[in-house]
């Protein structure tokens, strides 16, 4: 006989509340998220919240997805006014539940007086309550596997974690990213102000929700979990736009319009959704909605068929060329290619209208749309650098977007592009230990050294490499790496010097870890069926050893082309700093 399964749609303070506790099955994979899956959630949740652009109002509420939870027991969804505690196994939603606690952490760690209350029901949503600390020994609202759970409670549950540095290194990939993930969401969540993190912890706890969907046996969660995650085609956001749009051109001129729509529409694919996020702020209006969003900019433009021809049509052919750099057929000026290849490793949220402008209006000015988009690139990575917020951010590129429209000369590094003295200061300091504080940047900063190294352009997927330090993170009591870097504390700052990491396959990685260096050049050399050995490792690969020496002068000449391609003096900057202490 057919059963429904129990369903429910809680907000998270209610599903991260008394009865619920949650454990991560032992044949679920580890925490995988990196920094750009995390920090995507959050901008979603910043965004519904109203706390991104030009103060757009709150959503009503924001739907974070379906979750599904797995209840050994066999019982129901807890019901209303429940006070016994019951552990909950998660099938399906583990990525989102802890990048959502570690928010939560996050958030009670940077807490003020100012929004105390708001500190207490973080607390609530992070850790257990008494009953079940007694009845069922458990400490935190969610529990991972012992090695993982060890480092998340130390480093993120435990109330002030946030703010302590791992002391015995970090031991699996997992805890890596669990680090990671911290430190960006650090970064951007302490760009906002008191007040906005008190509006935000408000927003995540009441506003938003989950559908929440119980399984009482293990094969019917996995069933369950298949059928969630099939891939089929529903109604989406851009059938309800042309449905909006067209409804208001006449019927002998409907068939020009739907043909440009499609058009757009194919030609940019799943991300068309994200073009017109792009365009409101190419226009200003920062929507969190896109209907409301379209419908308004229709309505400046003057109506539907002016909107597609003015605005749709070029600018999703700029976004195309964007978005397809790295195609040798798509016939566009080498150093624009160029500069676009890079800025495609990049998140997109904050650059890419200013690319998109800058490509439509400067279309058959090809030498000033190329003159644009390297000081967009410059602009992009070094606002990364300083591991600015995404707020931040944005209204750097909103400047840049204004002078785009205006057509304001474009002088390297001067107005929307310049670069503080200040700022300097802080990528210089920031990359002393670039790669705890952004992963993913630090990558990204290593691939771009590799380019100007091998002077050439490698169109390459960053998802195809990690960064591996030459020196471990955790060297053996007795290797080799203690003997050449005997002292702690000279030891600590070179495993996390910028001239200390190289850029290797993540199997390259696996296999290197705590190696001793002569098989670790061995490694990183590669066998037959790995990638060619990359530039910015090549000459690790030539050393003969790899003392404090090697790596110091390697981090100068890193600065140093890091000063030749965005004109930073950091080597300078560095030298100043160090002479003043």
């Amino acid at each position: 006989m057919f059963s429904v399964l129990p369903t429910a749609s809680l907000t998270v303070f209610d599903l991260f509340s008394t009865p619920f506790h949650f454990t991560v099955p032992c044949y679920q994979r580890p925490y995988s998220w990196t920094t750009m899956e995390a920090g995507q959630l959050l901008e979603d949740i910043l965004a519904a919240a109203g706390l991104v652009g030009d103060g757009a109002p709150a959503e009503p509420d924001y739907f974070i997805g379906t979750i599904i939870l797995l209840d050994p027991a066999g019982g129901d969804l807890p019901k209303a006014g429940e006070t016994e505690p019951r552990v909950f196994q998660i099938i399906d939603g583990q990525q989102r539940l802890i990048t959502l606690s570690i928010i939560a952490a996050v958030l009670r760690d940077l807490g003020t007086e100012k929004w105390r209350w708001g500190g207490r029901r973080l607390d609530q949503l992070i850790g257990a309550d008494s009953t079940a600390m007694a009845s069922k020994d458990a400490q935190f609202r969610i529990e991972l596997r012992n090695h993982e759970q060890q480092f998340l409670q130390d480093y993120v549950q435990t109330r002030g974690g946030c703010g302590a540095m791992p002391t015995q290194g970090i031991e699996c990939e997992a805890e890596e990213r669990l680090f990671a993930v911290r430190e960006h969401l650090i970064t951007e969540l302490a760009a906002l102000s008191d007040a906005d993190q008190g509006r935000l912890a408000d927003f995540l706890c009441v506003k938003c929700h989950f559908v929440v969907v119980l399984t009482r046996d293990i094969d019917r969660a996995h069933n369950v979990f298949a059928v969630l995650n099939e891939r089929g085609r529903s109604l989406q956001r851009n059938d309800i736009l042309k449905a909006e749009l067209l409804k208001g051109v006449p019927p002998d001129r409907a068939g020009n319009a739907l043909t440009q729509w499609e058009s757009a529409a194919s030609k940019l694919g799943p991300s068309f959704e994200t073009f017109f996020s792009h365009l409101f702020n190419i226009y200003g209006h920062s929507e969190s909605k896109i209907i409301t969003g379209v419908r308004r900019l229709v309505r400046e433009t003057g109506g539907t068929e002016p909107f597609l021809k003015t605005i749709v049509t070029p600018l999703v052919h700029s976004y195309h060329v964007l978005r397809s750099a790295a195609d040798i057929e798509l016939p566009i000026d080498a150093e624009t290619r160029r500069y676009l290849v890079y800025l495609g490793r990049l998140p997109e949220g904050d650059w890419a209208p200013a690319g998109i402008l800058a490509l439509q209006q400067y279309q058959h000015d090809p030498t000033r749309a190329t003159v644009l988009l390297k000081e967009i690139d410059r602009l992009a990575y070094l606002m990364r650098l300083l591991c600015n917020g995404k707020g931040k951010r944005m209204r750097r590129f909103a400047a840049v977007i204004n002078a785009i429209k205006a057509d304001q000369p474009i002088v390297s590094g001067e107005g929307p592009f310049q670069v503080t003295r200040e700022e300097v200061r802080n990528i210089s300091y920031h990359l002393r230990t670039l790669y705890r504080r952004d992963q993913q940047i630090c990558k990204l900063l290593l691939l771009r050294l590799n380019d100007e190294i091998a002077r050439n352009t490698t169109v390459l997927d960053p998802g195809d490499y990690s960064v591996e330090h030459v020196l471990p993170q955790r060297p053996g009591a007795n290797s080799e790496w203690r003997r050449w870097l005997p002292d702690s504390e000279e030891r600590e700052t070179c495993t996390e010097s910028l001239g200390n990491l190289v850029a290797v396959t993540p199997r390259q990685n696996d296999r290197a870890r705590n190696q001793d260096f002569a098989r670790k050049r061995e490694i990183y050399r590669g066998m037959v069926d790995d990638s060619p050995v990359l530039a910015i490792t090549r000459d690790v690969v030539d050393a003969n050893i790899w003392g404090a020496q090697e790596i110091r002068a390697r981090e100068i000449q890193l600065l140093s082309i890091i000063r030749e391609i965005w004109g930073i003096d950091v080597v300078g900057m560095r030298s100043h700093t160090r002479g003043a202490a």
